[in-house]
């Protein structure tokens, strides 16, 4: 982070951190991978979860596996997976309106998705007014997180410095490369280890607070990472 603990750029995650995960739309994504796996490339059923896995792991993503190894066009790929009923999954979410409003510096989303499902997910959030820019894949050359190249070429895209920038993400593999590259992390829930996360969420609602303490001087590269506490349940 910056010595005058300045954020200028905040760099969201799309799915299952701009929303919740109990929505059930990644759910749904990876059904419909599975089924263009299956249906358009040939691959029997009993295959599809170990050759996803071995893709995931070494690629990021299982489309960027099936483009290098199966020759698939990422752009038919993608807006297979993406038809989805999203209007019966979201809705405007006014806290999150509230707290990207509030939240003094430059947003934009950085996602393994395209930027068209970006687009359509941030519309019925009620949100995309927010955003001066989407970063989908296609504009990371088809290279996803956590490939080193796609937060270089982020930072590019905005003009910004890695110390200039806070990174949210619900993944934490995600983050540990923005980290080498100065940015400052928040991971969204806690499912998984937090090593490269700085600071650690409940919900992105919170994003709010974790700018707070960094301008306060609170923040910055840590371990372990700043928990910053969820919102007490009511009664």
């Amino acid at each position: 982070m910056s010595s005058n603990n300045s954020i200028e750029h905040v760099l969201f995650d799309l799915d299952e951190t701009i929303y919740p995960t109990e929505t059930g739309i990644m759910d749904l994504i990876g059904h419909r991978i599975n089924e263009y796996m299956s249906l358009r490339l040939g691959i029997d059923a009993a295959e599809v979860g170990a050759i996803r896995e071995q893709y995931y792991r070494r690629y990021g993503t299982t489309g960027r596996g099936l483009c290098l190894h199966h020759g698939v066009d990422a752009e038919e790929y993608f807006e297979f997976v993406h038809d989805l009923p999203l209007e019966e999954m979201l809705k405007p979410d006014p806290g999150l309106d509230s707290m990207l409003e509030g939240l003094g510096a430059e947003k934009s989303i950085f996602t393994n998705a395209t930027a068209g499902h970006a687009r359509r997910v941030l519309e019925v959030l009620g949100v995309i007014g927010h955003f001066g820019h989407i970063i989908g894949i296609a504009e990371l050359g088809y290279v996803p997180k956590p490939d080193v190249r796609a937060y270089q070429r982020a930072l590019e895209i905005l003009g910004a410095s890695g110390e200039e920038c806070l990174l949210v993400d619900d993944r934490a593999r995600n983050l540990g490369p923005g980290r080498s590259l100065g940015m400052t992390t928040v991971l969204v829930g806690a499912r998984q280890p937090e090593d490269s996360a700085d600071f650690v969420v409940d919900e992105v609602t919170q994003v709010g607070e974790v700018i707070l303490a960094i301008r306060s001087g609170r923040g910055g590269h840590s371990s372990p990472p700043r928990r910053i506490a969820g919102r007490q349940p009511e009664g």
